[in-house]
């Protein structure tokens, strides 16, 4: 097991220089070479965090986005064997960081940091079955089936409907969104929603229902009349849901 052991301590030095840029003498290289490792190793983690996150890398600019992900690389040793999975370390290395004057300059940098990650994840999940649905039937009549590769999300800053440079401290508030994943073709859709809305998807996750069900739950937890704007807002969404297939069809 000496080779083995020998040179696992090599690769460890190897990486370890290419992560923080402090050499340990390593056998039989050519000490010239090393850097070009260290930069086309940076380089690949770069573009996978820029690939990952290319609002916030508009946001922090020339200056402050190269210093904080080399910051990132040389002091987070990455975990997950899989390369698509590292920007979300990049993202709770960053969450964990408390006072990192980023953070301190820019309050709304996670919420977008996990908006921008969130679109990542829903794209590379494993497919959920659907089971048995129709696109025959009517809104006012047949129970609604949801998309189950949805995820519902609240954000204290509206980092999905304003430029990140745009976003100040006076936007901070309670912003919800959906997103969920095409089953045609794998594209993430995003759909900004009032808390009614929010928990009109919440219940259809539950089980399948109709408008009419939806909207008496939704009236009495809000202690609110059922009107017909109600109803009519609550068409208008549920129709909007089908042509994004946020809602798939109607339970056979």
């Amino acid at each position: 097991m000496q080779p083995l052991t020998k040179t696992f301590e090599q690769q460890s030095k190897l990486a370890g220089f290419c992560r923080t840029g402090e050499y340990e003498m390593l056998e039989n290289v050519n000490v010239k070479n090393v850097p070009h490792y260290r930069r086309l190793v940076f380089n690949v983690v770069e573009d996978m965090l820029q690939t990952a996150y290319p609002l916030t890398f508009e946001l922090l600019g020339e200056k402050e986005w190269p210093n904080v992900t080399k910051e990132f690389f040389a002091g987070h040793a990455c975990a997950s064997p899989q390369v698509w999975y590292m920007p979300k370390e990049f993202l709770e290395y960053l969450s964990k960081q408390k006072g990192h004057p980023l953070i301190e300059k820019y309050s709304f940098l996670l919420d977008l940091l996990w908006f921008e990650w969130l679109e990542v994840e829903m794209y590379m999940m494993e497919d959920i079955s659907v089971g048995n649905y129709s696109l025959k039937g009517t809104i006012q009549n047949d129970l609604l089936v949801i998309n189950p590769e949805i995820h519902l999300q609240h954000f204290h800053y509206p980092v999905h409907l304003k430029n990140a440079k745009e976003i100040c401290e006076d936007d901070k508030g309670d912003y919800f969104l959906s997103l969920h994943r095409d089953p045609d073709n794998g594209e993430i859709i995003f759909t900004s929603l009032s808390p009614a809305l929010l928990r009109c998807l919440e219940l259809l996750a539950e089980t399948p229902m109709n408008i009419d069900v939806l909207a008496n739950i939704i009236c009495s937890e809000l202690n609110i009349d059922h009107t017909n704007d109600i109803d009519k807002m609550l068409q208008s969404f549920i129709q909007n849901a089908l042509d994004t297939k946020l809602i798939l069809g109607y339970k056979q």
